[in-house]
């Protein structure tokens, strides 16, 4: 297996397959995130990936799933895919599930028929990042993709069988636009829907650019403790989802919270109460 620079996966990917089928991320312009400043975006020969795939053989049976990076593999052109979704159909006949981390922007780039196809194949769950609702705020981001277009997006892929996972971040709108940020997360999670949502914090990295959370003294305003727990509050008070697995897991929170949606809100709310 051969992989060129950091690799970087979900917390709920710990046991899956790790195969690199592009190398960087196909945006890279987002200003809270350094994953992959130090990769130039390219993709993967495709018989590299299938001779990664063929050297995991001595090791089936030790993961059920496989998860395609760097950072956005859904961006790979639909001959690319299907090839390597086939290969693994092939290879590993007892894999569960393949998933990728995906934008908006290249979701919407796929037909529904094309997404259809995917999915039939074994793409069974894109992680998007969401990270705010608020279009001021993914401006001042340079997500480059809007509220309305992350809407749009979900809406495709679940129309397609593809589960979705949404990451949110406490804190991208700093104190200033804190609750314009959760209001308008919420009101985009309750009309995307998704199976799974994390929240994570914002942390500034060595080259992350946050200067819009800068006050009028020309103090850095990162989150604090306090107010990622009013903003996860006041989330859950707002959101209104069918069927969601809702946690705060990820290592770059103060306060771990786990729970189903809609049926533990009330006990989460507890809990954020007693913290």
């Amino acid at each position: 297996m051969i992989y060129e620079g950091d690799i970087y996966r979900p917390p709920s990917e710990a046991d899956s397959l790790l195969v690199q089928a592009t190398v960087g991320c196909s945006w890279n312009r987002c200003n809270f995130c350094n994953m992959y400043k130090r990769k130039k975006y390219r993709v993967r020969p495709v018989e590299d990936v299938k001779a990664d795939l063929r050297s995991a053989l001595p090791y089936r049976g030790r993961f059920r799933r496989v998860f395609l990076c760097d950072g956005d593999a859904l961006a790979l052109p639909m001959p690319f895919l299907t090839e390597i979704l086939e290969e693994i159909k092939n290879l590993f006949p007892e894999v569960e599930a393949v998933r990728v981390y995906a934008s908006a922007r290249n979701a919407l780039k796929k037909t529904p028929i094309e997404l259809e196809s995917l999915a039939k194949l074994g793409l069974d769950m894109a992680y998007f990042g969401l990270e705010s609702g608020s279009d001021k705020i993914l401006t001042a981001v340079n997500k480059g993709i809007t509220k309305q277009e992350m809407i749009d997006s979900a809406v495709l892929v679940k129309k397609a069988g593809i589960k979705q996972s949404v990451s949110i971040i406490a804190g991208l709108g700093g104190e200033a636009m804190s609750e314009e940020h959760i209001l308008e997360t919420a009101d985009a999670l309750n009309k995307m829907q998704p199976e799974f949502l994390g929240m994570l914090v914002l942390h500034s990295g060595s080259d992350s650019d946050l200067s819009y959370l800068y006050d009028e003294d020309g103090r850095y305003r990162l989150p604090s403790s306090k107010l990622v727990i009013d903003e996860m509050r006041l989330l859950l008070e707002n959101i209104e989802l069918d069927d969601c697995l809702f946690t705060s897991a990820h290592v770059s929170n103060y306060f771990n919270l786990k729970g189903r949606l809609p049926a533990d809100k009330r006990r989460m709310l507890d809990q954020i109460n007693r913290a």
